[in-house]
């Protein structure tokens, strides 16, 4: 009888337990418990550029954690503006398709996930401002010319006064860790909201990077948060390159009574349109910039610009050419218009933008196809879609001719390279050598086209976005070298 309780005991705990823990004696028997399965193709952190309402471009990065079939997770970053770990409310990720909501930011992305690609392509809609984006996973590398956590230099990070624009401009000075004077560089950053350090989509901090490796070479560096970014205060969605100059000249002003600068030696270095700011600053200041250079800086009116732009990337990306000359047709087409237009209304010119579009659609229905901006144009709410997001984009490159800003008495070095999309080096670097033939009393003028470099001047072979993520290397070090010899010797 006793033996009998004790087994029946036995038995009543074991049915308990099998609750949380399988007993011992039917372990062989019993399935065991599902374990959640990270998927890996799925998780991960993707970047890419979406447009504002504004025209403005502007980096997103969305973080994923997601299980084999099970729940995921997501939140967004928007760099530019300071927003980072933002937590989607909603989240469903469900046979590669991708749908994430955030209620209090007004933000949703529809999207469809490519693991051949490694890539979200889809819609990111922000304040009802539609804009088609393509987002790239990104792959952790060690960046190795970081400075890390012991950098070869000084900081000071300072917050002045930008009068004229009623604005606070933040940043940092970085110099070598001796006592001396230094020659100083001021870095005018790139198209698109931008803070001191610059680390792009692909993970690389460009100008933090120069900073670091000048600071080796005895060169103090200034680095400017972007207006509405970091420090710096304003509203960074219109700025103009006429706005960057102003900053740049105020830093100028607060930097020309520093004590460990050499005044003898002050260079600003423009890379993309900061080339641009650049070339105004030294135009004003003549007696206090010894020279300036640029890096990849545009050097077409905003219009041809913006035709090589498109017409590099998609070439990249193996498109049919004859297919990318019906679709920069297209654009120059738009552009045509909203030059000749008297009106800056844009509302109004939506019907004539449209009609253009489909007449080309009509006979070319693969365009659609290729481009998602423009398959945005065959959905409801296309109206809206032309005049908040495709009209304001054109603008931001119509705006602007350089021979209204490259009227500089300084010298001069255009740095270019071969397998740029944003700026195609050896177009632009035929415009810089023609420019400067007609201008060629105006100063010393030098230029470098550095082939199998892309337009962070990263050394690349297929120079594609997993390729800069992928490379360790910021920058190329013969191209710091040669800043440097300019800076140091102006040669």
């Amino acid at each position: 009888m006793a033996i009998r309780s004790r087994y029946l005991v036995f038995l009543a705990t074991c049915m308990i337990a099998a609750l949380a823990v399988p007993c011992r004696v039917a372990a062989q028997s019993l399935v065991v418990p599902f374990e959640q399965q990270l998927d890996t193709n799925l998780s991960g952190s993707y970047s890419g550029d979406i447009f504002l309402s504004t025209g403005a471009r502007s980096r997103v990065i969305v973080h994923i954690v997601a299980y084999v079939n099970g729940p995921c997770d997501a939140t967004w970053d928007a760099p530019n503006f300071g927003w980072i770990g933002n937590r989607f409310s909603t989240v469903s990720c469900v046979d590669g398709k991708i749908l994430l909501q955030s209620d209090s930011a007004d933000v949703a992305v529809q999207a469809v996930h490519d693991p051949i690609q490694r890539q979200l392509t889809g819609t990111w809609v922000q304040r009802r401002t539609n804009s088609p984006v393509t987002m790239k996973k990104l792959y952790e590398a060690a960046r190795t010319q970081e400075p890390g956590s012991s950098p070869p230099f000084l900081t000071e990070t300072f917050r002045i006064p930008n009068r004229p624009a009623g604005i606070l401009v933040g940043g940092e000075l970085t110099y070598p860790d001796t006592l001396g004077r230094y020659p100083l560089v001021i870095l005018a950053g790139d198209r698109g909201q931008t803070d001191r350090v610059a680390r792009g989509k692909h993970g690389h901090a460009l100008y933090l990077v120069l900073a670091s490796l000048f600071a080796q070479r005895n060169i103090a560096t200034v680095r400017i948060d972007d207006r509405g970014t970091g420090q710096t205060t304003g509203f960074g969605s219109d700025v103009s390159i006429d706005d960057e100059a102003s900053d740049v000249s105020a830093v100028l002003d607060a930097m020309w009574i520093h004590p460990r600068i050499d005044t003898t030696r002050i260079v600003i270095i423009g890379h993309g349109e900061g080339g641009l700011a650049a070339a105004m600053v030294a135009r004003r200041y003549p007696n206090r910039v010894t020279r300036i250079a640029l890096m990849s800086t545009p050097m077409l009116s905003g219009k041809e610009t913006l035709l090589e732009q498109l017409k590099a990337r998609e070439l990249s990306r193996g498109t049919d050419a004859e297919l990318v000359g019906v679709a920069t047709g297209l654009v120059a087409a738009w552009c045509d218009l909203l030059l000749a237009s008297p009106t800056t209304d844009n509302q109004a010119l939506v019907p004539s933008l449209l009609s253009i579009a489909d007449s080309v659609l009509m006979n070319r229905p693969d365009v659609a196809l290729r481009y998602p901006m423009v398959r945005q144009l065959q959905r409801p709410g296309r109206e809206l879609y032309m005049q908040s997001t495709l009209i304001p984009w054109l603008r931001s490159y119509l705006w602007y001719d350089r021979s209204a800003y490259l009227i500089v008495t300084r010298p001069t070095l255009a740095l270019f390279a071969e397998r740029d999309i944003e700026v195609p080096g050896s177009v632009h670097l035929a415009a810089f050598q023609y420019l400067g033939k007609v201008r060629s009393t105006l100063g010393t003028w030098a230029w470098e086209l550095y082939p199998n470099t892309n337009h962070q001047f990263q050394e690349c072979d297929d120079c594609t976005d997993d390729e800069m993520a992928r490379t360790s290397e910021t920058i190329r070090t013969d191209v710091v070298a040669r800043l440097a010899r300019w800076v140091l010797q102006g040669q």
